[in-house]
């Protein structure tokens, strides 16, 4: 009867009026916060996308991508720092001028990126003049392709395949190498294009990172302007992109399984580019709206893997091997563009 009747007071004290209008006051004010925060949300961003195929247990907010607005006060005409690139300032390419979309894939598993990717960038005729896959899987068969992709089987496993198999293929003179897990729009891709073209860069991509030149370590911060920069292999446009067929054989068995720049492909492509250009890159910002790119999933990635940063890490080791092996202490240069280049309409 005791444990009883302390539960109906307690009941009853629940229901007390002074309890009742403090919950009442707290319920108001957690409605406010929300509704606040969600009101800044939507001031802040011009778009919130979701990808349902992105969404996992591991990675519950995968698939949302939020795109932020670009306010008159951060438009580059207020800003010397800044430049703004316009996709439509060329209305039309040469048909050797647009872009050639290599991807290379090895997981089934991404089979729905794959499908995702190629009827997007076959769908951008102003701009893309054909797709290449390059299918790493040997004992698996690739999944089905369109057939205006090029399907390309290789007979090795090898990260620098997407660089060099392309040699005997018609391709234009602009190459984009790019991630199966992203999907740039294609305002995006017409603004990387103008770069290439307007600056002859080794490198236009979105992803940078910096060396430091003083040890050589592989930094995953952005850049600043005056430190080494390397565009990172999700997005990388080049010209340079046949010299990759008749670099030494050290660097391309380097990237091997056990090399000492294992899976660190791009590491390597940045310095034959930036050494045959004798230019730095050029970084584009990106995810402003609409000129950006998507997140697709992205299962079993490389660089989730361990010892891959950190001065001690994969990365690092490989940049410190490629300034002795290149012996130039400007073999990764300052970005090409000294501002910084926004794609907006």
């Amino acid at each position: 009867m005791r444990v009883r009747d302390k539960v109906k007071g307690f009941n009853r004290s629940l229901t007390h009026p002074a309890l009742m209008r403090k919950r009442h006051q707290c319920e108001a004010i957690v409605l406010v916060m929300v509704s606040a925060a969600a009101m800044r949300l939507c001031l802040t961003h011009q778009t919130i996308t979701v990808n349902v195929s992105s969404i996992s247990i591991q990675d519950p907010l995968g698939g949302i991508t939020l795109f932020p607005r670009v306010f008159s006060r951060e438009s580059c005409s207020a800003r010397q720092d800044c430049e703004s690139v316009n996709p439509l300032s060329e209305t039309t390419f040469r048909k050797e001028d647009k872009i050639t979309v290599v991807l290379m894939g090895y997981k089934p598993a991404r089979s729905h990126n794959y499908l995702q990717l190629f009827k997007a960038y076959t769908g951008m005729r102003n701009t893309v003049e054909r797709v290449v896959f390059i299918w790493n899987n040997l004992e698996i068969d690739p999944p089905p392709v369109p057939p205006d992709v090029r399907v390309i089987r290789a007979s090795r496993n090898d990260m620098m395949n997407r660089y060099t198999l392309t040699k005997d293929y018609p391709h234009t003179n602009s190459i984009l190498t790019v991630d199966d897990d992203v999907l740039l729009s294609e305002g995006l891709l017409r603004c990387m294009l103008i770069q290439l073209l307007a600056n002859n860069a080794s490198i236009v991509g979105l992803d940078a990172r910096s060396v430091d030149p003083g040890t050589g370590n592989y930094m995953s911060r952005p850049p600043t302007l005056d430190t080494p920069v390397i565009i990172i292999g999700k997005t990388m446009l080049m010209h340079e992109h046949r010299r990759a067929a008749d670099i030494p054989g050290a660097l391309r068995k380097a990237v091997h399984r056990g090399g000492i720049c294992e899976s660190c492909d791009d590491l390597v492509m940045n310095a034959v580019a930036t050494a045959a250009s004798g230019v730095g890159p050029v970084q584009l910002r990106h995810n402003v709206w609409p000129h950006v790119h998507m997140r697709l999933p992205a299962p079993g990635g490389v660089s989730s893997t361990s010892n891959w940063y950190g001065p001690e890490g994969r990365r690092s080791a490989c940049a410190r091997w490629l300034f002795q092996r290149f012996g130039d202490d400007g073999l990764f240069r300052p970005r090409r563009v000294r501002k910084q280049l926004q794609c907006v309409n």
